[in-house]
């Protein structure tokens, strides 16, 4: 009879205990998952006035440590420093070095500098998709995400042009001549329209009035234009064709340039990851340390401009 009570007992504490267990993954499963993190490297208040950060002048990254990202970025040295688009574990340069040959010429590599990028870690999960009708513009597209997600919002993927308006600085942002009182020393390269093309698209859309003031790093993410609008980043890495799998990331062999979406530029279609911009942190894991063999960049700091120096 004693057995039979310890036995009565025993499965009696077995299932409460399954079923305590089973309570807990339900809450789980039933709570709001948070969102994905978004990291943020530099200013991009320093790429506006043409300086490079104190703090990042002898910081080296590493793009595999990367998913997604887009910026500003220098491939030994930064005299190469121009627009950016990390993916694939690469970063995608269109390089403003003048001893390169081809200004804006296309240079890709895993290790690099920034005076700002912004990015998603590589295991981050989107938190939603969106695919895109054709004969959208993209500037009824960036309106649309702006009111869909109020405090911003990262958006990456493969997608067709129609009509690709396509630009890119051709000067290093190095030399504290701030960019919009010197736009036509940066942007001397006239603007190409590509039809009918593929790219691989990375950018950030926001309200100007609905974004939140409480997070200081959005300060680092959104340059402000002289009309007080906010000049939202929509980079493009042109491909050499349509991909074979419009899900894999673009490889360095498919592509041909990089720059900046034009207003005016209609897309055909394609399917956009997005990365709401609520958990907004300052990361360093992408840094690379030191005592890493690499490339030492120290001299091409010495060519700036004896105010970055300082």
């Amino acid at each position: 009879m004693r057995r039979r009570i310890q036995q009565l007992t025993g499965a009696r504490a077995f299932w409460i205990t399954f079923a305590f267990a089973g309570f807990v993954l339900i809450l789980n499963l039933l709570s709001p998952q948070p969102l994905p993190g978004v990291c943020v490297v530099g200013d991009v208040r320093a790429r506006l006035t043409a300086r490079v950060p104190a703090t990042l002048r002898s910081v080296q990254l590493d793009a595999g440590r990367m998913g997604v990202g887009l910026g500003t970025a220098a491939v030994g040295g930064w005299e190469s420093l121009g627009d950016a688009l990390v993916v694939s574990g690469q970063v995608f340069v269109s390089s403003t070095r003048h001893d390169a040959g081809e200004i804006q010429a296309t240079v890709n590599d895993r290790i690099f500098q920034t005076s700002h990028l912004v990015y998603v870690p590589p295991a981050t999960k989107a938190r939603d998709s969106l695919r895109i009708k054709p004969g959208t513009p993209l500037d009824a597209l960036w309106r649309q995400l702006a009111v869909r997600y109020p405090n911003g919002v990262l958006v990456a993927g493969t997608v067709q042009w129609q009509r690709l308006g396509r630009y890119a600085m051709s000067k290093p942002p190095i030399d504290g001549l701030s960019i919009f009182e010197h736009t036509t020393h940066y942007y001397t390269q006239p603007m190409e329209v590509l039809l009918d093309t593929w790219t691989y698209l990375a950018g950030i859309a926001a309200h100007p009035r609905t974004m939140p003031s409480g997070n200081g790093l959005y300060a680092n993410l959104f340059a402000r234009r002289p009309d007080g609008d906010i000049d939202l980043p929509a980079h493009v890495l042109v491909l050499n064709g349509m991909p074979a799998d419009l899900a894999r990331a673009p490889t360095a062999e498919e592509a041909v340039s990089v720059g900046r979406a034009a207003s005016g530029s209609l897309l055909a279609g394609g399917l956009l990851r997005l990365y709401p911009l609520q958990n907004i942190v300052a990361c360093e894991e992408a840094f690379v340390p030191a005592k890493t063999n690499l490339p030492d960049l120290t001299t091409a700091e010495e060519a700036l401009s004896p105010s970055l120096s300082r």
